[in-house]
């Protein structure tokens, strides 16, 4: 009876085994499903081209699709923070290029270099001035000679503030003695549009940006012998500006935690990708470089040019210098700030609203939210040479602003001291909270949430009830502070922790 228990346990153990072999799904091989290729620019640009052309070429390496998702929006801040949202597991690619590094930078986006591993860098494509054959701008020679006629006011345009292209431009006013304006745009295909559009004398981009495009002339371009493709345009050298090899490369990265094998598997794809005659024949065609540096080069390419990128910034005055001196700065008018605070909040308390305490109470806090404009200030750089104005000029004129109104409310205080309408003391004490609210929420989760709550409170607690008035004017604020620091001024606002 034993045995034959014995065998029936036996021969179930085994059909439990088959079943569950037959029944348990085989893990899968990486790639079992579309890999997504992340792309900063709207379709059409040259980042994009090249990203799709991988696409297309890789068909013949792979199984699984490489797919094109164009997320355009903070001169590549949003692509970037797409690709670190997704989970690390090779299945969405960065196609990273390098004005990158000048976005990083600029918009002290909380997004670093080393929240990315880099797969290859596949391309070198030539920075060039691009002008209008329909206008009396077309060489590098009229270029120059417009420049000095307008005196500073001749218009260049490209894509962000700080971009690679933007540096490529503050370069070459230098090594040619001429001023002009920069006029920034979203995107390259925008800046295009601009200049056929007469609203600009010269765009900052590369050789391919004028195929299909026959309105579109290369005034000069940055190499050291002409482009075979181009033998009739000069280069900068032979311009007398000396900017031999300015480039613009275009590579690939993926999250940092992604892992080494799927990485490898990656790198490997691009390598074939590469190698292959249609993917050259499309480099050649675009008068750019095929290059192919892995991970440890690429890698290398990307700190020295971050490096420089700092330097040339800096010395456009498009990010603030002596980071030291400003952090210096920052500490002193917080030491200033926060007592004010407190000693205003106070000082309302314990008086209880009677005599000045309310008009002293107001405006200890403008004084106080004046420095903070001022030390807001210091974090944007001056107006570059030939502008009166720059980011940190709104900040500091609210900040002027603030200053006279609480120095005439101290004034008042003291010369014509008035008991304080009851009530009045709550008012002011809400409207202090809310202002402590909004900058304490306003690293956290940035500047337009934050400011709505500042808004809609303070419009409440001032007794208007009217909501769709309320919402329209609280709407109808942030649009305005999106036009005057992002649209106008070119300066990202801040975006809070939890969103970047």
């Amino acid at each position: 009876m034993m045995p034959m228990i014995r065998q029936l346990g036996l021969s179930l153990g085994l059909l439990a085994m088959l079943v569950g072999g037959w029944t348990s799904p085989a893990r899968a091989e990486y790639p079992d499903k579309p890999i997504v290729i992340i792309v900063h620019a709207k379709p059409g640009g040259a980042i994009d081209l090249t990203a799709r052309m991988i696409s297309k070429v890789a068909r013949n390496y792979t199984k699984s699709p490489l797919v094109i998702e164009n997320r355009y929006g903070g001169s590549g801040a949003v692509a970037m923070r797409a690709v670190l949202g997704k989970k690390p597991d090779g299945y969405t690619v960065l196609a990273f290029p390098a004005t990158f590094i000048s976005t990083i930078k600029v918009t002290r986006s909380k997004i670093d270099m080393d929240d990315y591993r880099f797969l290859a860098c596949m391309v070198e494509a030539p920075e060039a001035l691009i002008t209008n054959r329909n206008t009396d701008i077309v060489t590098i020679e009229d270029i120059v000679r417009d420049a000095k006629a307008q005196e500073g006011k001749q218009i260049w345009v490209g894509p962000g503030v700080g971009s690679l292209d933007h540096l490529m431009a503050i370069k070459t006013w230098d090594k040619l003695g001429i001023t002009a304006t920069w006029l920034p745009y979203d995107g390259g295909g925008e800046a295009v549009a601009a200049l056929l559009g007469g609203h600009g004398q010269v765009y900052v981009g590369n050789p391919e940006d004028v195929r299909g495009r026959p309105d579109l002339n290369i005034a000069a371009v940055s190499a050291e012998q002409r482009l075979v493709r181009y033998p009739e345009v000069p280069t900068l050298i032979e311009s007398d500006c000396d900017l031999p090899n300015e480039i613009m490369w275009r590579g690939f990265a993926v999250h940092k935690e992604t892992p080494d094998e799927i990485a490898n598997w990656l790198t490997d794809l691009l390598n074939k990708v590469s190698n292959d005659p249609e993917w050259q024949e499309f480099v050649s065609f675009n008068s750019a470089q095929n290059v192919f540096y892995e991970r440890q080069e690429f890698t290398e390419l990307v700190a020295r040019d971050s490096h420089d990128s700092v330097k040339y910034l800096r010395m456009a005055n498009i990010i603030a210098g002596d980071p030291d001196s400003r952090a210096k700065q920052k500490r002193l008018i917080g030491w200033v700030l926060v007592p004010l605070v407190l000693g205003g909040l106070l000082l309302v308390v314990k008086t209880g609203g009677r005599r000045a305490s309310g008009q002293a109470g107001i405006a200890s806090f403008a004084l106080a939210f004046a420095l903070l404009f001022l030390l807001y200030a210091l974090s944007f750089p001056p107006p570059n040479d030939g502008q009166n104005v720059g980011p940190a000029s709104i900040p500091i004129i609210w900040a002027l602003v603030l200053i006279v109104f609480s120095l005439a409310q101290y004034l008042g205080a003291v010369r014509k001291p008035q008991d304080n309408p009851t009530g009045r003391i709550g008012l002011v004490l809400i409207i202090s909270v809310l202002m402590t609210l909004f900058v304490t929420l306003l690293p956290i989760i940035g500047f337009f949430l934050a400011m709505l709550i500042l808004l809609v409170g303070g419009i409440y607690a001032m007794g208007y009830r009217k909501h769709l008035t309320v919402g329209l004017l609280s709407v109808g604020m942030l649009m305005f502070c999106w036009f005057v620091f992002v649209k106008t001024l070119g300066l990202p606002l801040p975006t809070g922790s939890i969103f970047g």
